[in-house]
């Protein structure tokens, strides 16, 4: 998985391909129930003990879902299909004896197929059972609480939702048999044998019994954001590069910069697109592919910096760099971050501007502080001016000043030599 470092650029984000995606399969999950054949399963030809040309049932896709992944904060819904396709009237030749000539057995005025069983999904430490039936709902809702993930679940970037589906499809039909059978009977010390005819009536139900099993990753856990730059809370005026690190468990689809009340960037780190599955379920997908110059991909697998975030978890990585301006005063970045379901997190950071202010040296000599003033490589800041020029110091009054004491001292030791 890779670690971005996006120099942010004007950009429209539309995560469109997802929402399309989530409202065209809620359309078409009626149709997806107890059609003849819904997935475009394989079919094949009925015979005397299953009559079925399909009996087809399985997990479809979840809603919503992008790249076969869904997110626990947005009721997630599991769709499913069932279908069954037989004939209206099927005739099959019985030849039990081989003496005798065959017979027929005839299926016709058929009911309507039902489906009876269980749909069940694994999600952390619980598994949930839900029960199938041609009157169950589509989509089915699902228990994706936060309660329910183990740490185990947080080692990888996303969490598992695994389903098994076992159910069994079923059918009515009458019938009507006419079947031959070998008799022998005795008359007057004569034995005469031959095929006798015989008819039958009733109803027969048919069952095949399908299942399906699929995989699914499931976004959660949190969004952790490292402001590096500024990294205190006071600066210096003026412009500079902003800089921050994002350790995402939620990709994300959009992400926006607001700096006094105005958007200065935004980025669209992924494109989505849409297509279609094998049940005519819309699918989305998404790709990284930052639009924008400056963009700069380093290959590396999820990271785990557990000194700098809350949750102790694999996280994929983000580095962002942008360019802002301000003058002295109170200065707030809020980060807009919204993954591709919509859901939507702010980051703020607050901080404080100030003028770099002249400094006088306590000499009273006058002499300022000079200042730089900011540019696209420097900050403004201040410091003490070059020393002026001019003629060398007198040091006199200091030679005396440190000569004196050694003229006294070499007087008095004079005048103790002479009382000697």
């Amino acid at each position: 998985m890779p670690v971005f470092l996006l120099l942010f650029c004007p950009l429209l984000f539309s995560a469109t391909a997802v929402e399309q995606a989530s409202s065209r399969n809620i359309a078409l999950a009626p149709s997806l129930l107890g059609a003849k054949n819904a997935c475009n399963a394989p079919s094949g030809l009925p015979t005397r003990d299953d009559i079925f040309f399909v009996a087809d049932a399985r997990v479809v896709s979840l809603v919503p879902q992008v790249g076969n992944t869904t997110s626990d904060l947005s009721n997630a819904s599991a769709l499913w299909s069932w279908s069954a396709s037989f004939p209206q009237e099927a005739r099959f030749s019985i030849h039990d004896e081989e003496r005798c000539p065959a017979g027929e057995i005839r299926y016709f005025a058929p009911s309507s197929p039902s489906i009876s069983g269980a749909l069940s999904y694994l999600y952390g430490n619980s598994t949930e059972t839900l029960a199938l039936s041609q009157a169950s709902a589509n989509p089915l809702p699902l228990n994706l609480s936060a309660g329910k993930l183990t740490d185990a679940d947080f080692l990888h970037p996303s969490a598992l939702l695994s389903f098994s589906l076992n159910a069994s499809i079923s059918v009515s039909y009458s019938f009507s048999k006419s079947s031959y059978s070998y008799q022998c009977s005795t008359m007057g010390g004569y034995t005469g044998c031959g095929c006798e005819r015989n008819y039958a009536g009733g109803s027969r139900t048919f069952r095949r019994s399908v299942s399906d099993a699929r995989n699914f990753s499931v976004e959660v856990g949190p969004v952790s954001l490292l402001w590096l730059n500024p990294p205190g809370s006071s600066r210096l005026s003026g412009d500079g590069d902003g800089k921050l690190a994002l350790f995402a468990r939620r990709l994300p689809a959009s992400m926006s910069l607001v700096f006094g009340g105005k958007e200065i960037a935004s980025a669209q780190p992924y494109s989505f697109s849409a297509g279609a599955g094998q049940c005519g379920e819309a699918i989305a997908d998404r790709a990284f592919s930052p639009s924008g110059t400056g963009v700069f991909i380093n290959a590396s697998a999820p990271i785990f910096p557990s000194q700098l975030v809350d949750k102790d978890a694999s996280y994929m990585p983000f580095y962002l760099e942008f360019p802002w301006q301000a003058d002295a005063g109170r200065a707030n970045f809020t980060l807009v971050y919204e993954d591709a379901f919509s859901n939507r997190q702010n980051f703020s950071r607050e901080f404080s501007v100030r003028e770099p202010a002249p400094f006088f040296p306590p000499s009273g000599s006058g002499e300022a502080m000079a200042r730089r003033e900011a540019s696209g490589s420097a900050t403004a800041a201040a410091y003490p001016a070059q020393a002026q020029q001019g003629a060398f110091p007198d040091f006199s009054i200091l030679a005396v000043a440190f000569a004196l004491p050694l003229a006294v001292g070499a007087a008095v030791l004079c005048r103790h030599l002479e009382w000697l």
